[in-house]
């Protein structure tokens, strides 16, 4: 399971009083990127190989509000994967009361930026990194989802 922490600086507070909701996408979007780089699928890859991921899918459920200053962590499960798409699911904690804030499923696409950009296959040793960490992450089950997401296989 990855694990990313960040605290809720004050810029990222709403006249409400509370994290505003972009926010919340963006931690997500910090945890994408350090999937991406475990997986080897991050900057140098995409310098080496003209691939990368895109996000197609996203959606995040609220549970509770994040306040300026508060110690935040996000756990992220790949809960999917076959030759071209991964289905990670996230959820935030406040990482001080363990409370869940908001849980996020996403699906994104290996895409070929050099060829327009296109759907492309994992390469091999990526499909090798995806199968250890789903079998890793297979022994963590996400306590709440967000609904409608994955990988539809026909």
């Amino acid at each position: 399971m990855l694990q990313l922490r960040r605290s809720c600086p004050q810029e990222w507070v709403d006249f409400n009083d509370h994290m505003r909701d972009a926010y919340y996408v963006l931690l997500i979007s910090f945890a994408n990127d350090q999937a991406m780089d475990e997986l080897g699928m991050g900057p140098r890859y995409l310098k080496a190989t003209g691939q990368t991921l895109y996000n197609v899918d996203t959606r995040i459920r609220y549970l509770k509000e994040a306040h300026g200053g508060d110690a935040l962590r996000v756990d992220m499960l790949l809960i999917d994967a076959d030759s071209k798409r991964l289905h990670l699911h996230s959820t935030i904690y406040n990482d001080t009361t363990n409370a869940p804030l908001a849980v996020n499923e996403s699906v994104l696409l290996h895409v070929n930026q050099a060829g327009g950009p296109v759907a492309a296959k994992f390469p091999d040793e990526v499909t090798d990194l995806l199968a250890q960490r789903l079998k890793g992450d297979a022994a963590f089950k996400p306590h709440q989802r967000v609904g409608d997401v994955g990988i539809r296989r026909e």
